[in-house]
């Protein structure tokens, strides 16, 4: 004999409980024809009569106690994976690591950070803030937010737009030593840049600038701006940043620095993960809306 359905024991524990089979329809959003072949069907399978029919609808048989006393607490448990499973959708819970440069990472997305927790209390969040790159694929992070475009394979990514730069150097710092009126002029300069990033060498080289002409030189993204504000020299710094701060003046706007482009990704196994998927979604829409204000 093969054994029930769940969904022939559910219509069986429903019309039990309602001893009528147009409620148990009703309540399961079928018809009552459609519940009478179900009963008739598990009655056929179990090989025995589970209801008596009356005028006032339906009682349930000696064997019908007996199967609806083990049905019901199969049900009981059935309904609360089905509940627990709806609040993972609604309230997800968990750790969630993201891995992200100094920049975005100190100056952007706590903003972001802060939106979640008051909205995913349940979500905790791990920021691992470092210039290279993290390895989705040894769960060294969940989400990373990386400024190239992503070469694994398994992965989920999205281009979420470019962040443009410009050189800048305080007030200050160009009245002791003057505004460079051509590249040519930045030899007399303290520049400020990255010290081993190869990218970055990259990127300066297609200017016309070499690592040797950097004075000052650190991998730390976030040393590299305060040192800019602070007066040490001129370097390399988002305008949307920059513009915050009036003491900031732009250096040779014309000279073709090169855009990074910003990549949300994870590995495609996280992408059923609730509290994972949260906080990407959350992080897309963050990001997209931060590039499309500093394109207006």
């Amino acid at each position: 004999m093969a054994s029930p359905t769940w969904r022939l024991l559910e219509t069986f524990v429903r019309v039990a409980e309602n001893g009528s089979l147009s409620a148990a329809a009703e309540l399961l959003g079928t018809s009552q024809p459609t519940l009478s072949r179900s009963v008739q069907a598990l009655e056929a399978e179990l090989g025995a009569r589970l209801f008596v029919r009356h005028s006032r609808g339906l009682t349930l048989t000696s064997r019908g106690q007996e199967l609806f006393s083990a049905a019901r607490a199969l049900d009981d448990g059935v309904q609360a994976v089905f509940r627990r499973a709806a609040g993972l959708r609604e309230a997800p819970k968990g750790t969630v690591r993201v891995s992200v440069n100094e920049r975005l990472g100190v100056y952007e997305l706590p903003r972001c950070f802060a939106q979640l927790r008051q909205d995913y209390p349940d979500v905790k969040l791990e920021v691992v803030i470092e210039n290279t790159v993290s390895n989705l694929s040894r769960r060294e992070a969940d989400i990373a937010v990386r400024m190239f475009r992503p070469q694994q394979l398994a992965l989920v990514a999205r281009r979420v737009g470019t962040l443009e730069l410009g050189l800048f150097a305080t007030e200050s710092y160009l009245k002791r030593l003057g505004l460079p009126e051509g590249p040519a002029d930045l030899g007399h300069h303290t520049l400020i840049g990255s010290d081993r990033d190869p990218s970055w060498a990259r990127a300066m080289r297609s200017v016309g600038l070499s690592p040797n002409d950097f004075a000052f030189r650190t991998d730390s993204l976030v040393a590299q701006v305060e040192a800019v504000l602070h007066g040490v020299g001129i370097g390399a710094l988002h305008l949307k940043f920059a513009a915050g701060h009036p003491s900031l003046v732009r250096v040779l706007p014309r000279l073709p620095i090169p855009e990074r482009e910003i990549w949300l990704v994870m590995h495609e196994d996280l992408k059923g993960n609730p509290a994972v998927r949260t906080v990407f979604d959350a992080l897309l829409r963050f990001l997209s809306a931060d590039v499309a204000q500093r394109s207006r």
